[in-house]
């Protein structure tokens, strides 16, 4: 019999950060998430807690990512290792001083 892949727990080894944008990028809400947490475990849980508030899912959060819908408002739930907060360059550029 064929073995099938069985997927492991994805563990931060750094902060990540899981946060809420509307469609504008403007931040909805921002949960600091520790290294060593589970991050499939972690996207699971903001995805149920939202879904308590009427948010419904549109996908699978599959690549840390989903779009939710409630009411006709869109939102975007994504874990990522980038403050939000953080106000400076957000990609690398070879031409820059």
């Amino acid at each position: 019999m064929p073995r099938r892949y069985v997927s492991q727990p994805i563990r931060a080894t750094a902060t990540r950060y899981a946060v809420l944008w509307d469609l504008q990028w403007q931040i909805i809400e921002c949960l600091t998430l520790a290294a060593g947490v589970d991050l499939a475990t972690s996207m699971s849980m903001a995805i149920a807690r939202l879904q308590r508030a009427g948010w419904q899912a549109e996908g699978a959060p599959d690549y840390g990512f989903c779009f939710l819908q409630r009411a006709g408002e869109r939102c975007l739930l994504m874990i990522t290792a980038r403050d939000p907060a953080e106000t400076g360059r957000q990609t690398f550029s070879p031409f820059r001083a």
